[in-house]
């Protein structure tokens, strides 16, 4: 396994654990009233969703050519895009805000941070991974 999918697949798997154990409080809230926290909520279900693309990233850099410094880059990039979005929801939920744009929050500024770079790593792979084909 290349550096690249190594990345991603700790990464991956780290991420489906944090989604889980968000579980617990939700659950929890949610026994206790029909809503929670919908930081709580998105971040959980964020969480749950960046571990299969992570996954399946790591799959596809396998199943190309792509395994270049590029790939490198690109797997650093997502994973540094994708952790402060769930770190900035559990700021949010922790912190019990209700308008993160209204209230620039800790949550908002991470939420606000991780977009871009992210992007930019999930175009570096898409790029390689097409052209590895």
């Amino acid at each position: 396994m290349s550096t690249p999918q190594q990345i991603l697949v700790a990464y991956g798997v780290v991420i489906i654990a944090y989604g889980s154990v968000l579980g617990v409080p939700l659950a929890a809230a949610r026994s206790k009233s029909p809503h929670a926290s919908r930081h709580l909520v998105t971040t959980h279900l964020s969480a749950l969703m960046q571990g299969p693309v992570c996954l399946g990233l790591a799959f596809a850099f396998g199943a190309t050519t792509f395994t270049s410094t590029a790939a490198t880059i690109a797997a650093v990039l997502v994973v540094a895009g994708l952790t402060p979005e769930a770190l900035g929801g559990t700021a949010n939920w922790l912190q019990s805000v209700t308008d993160q744009f209204a209230e620039k929050s800790l949550g908002f500024r991470l939420n606000a941070a991780s977009g871009p770079v992210a992007i930019i790593g999930i175009a570096i792979a898409a790029i390689g991974v097409i052209s590895g084909l």
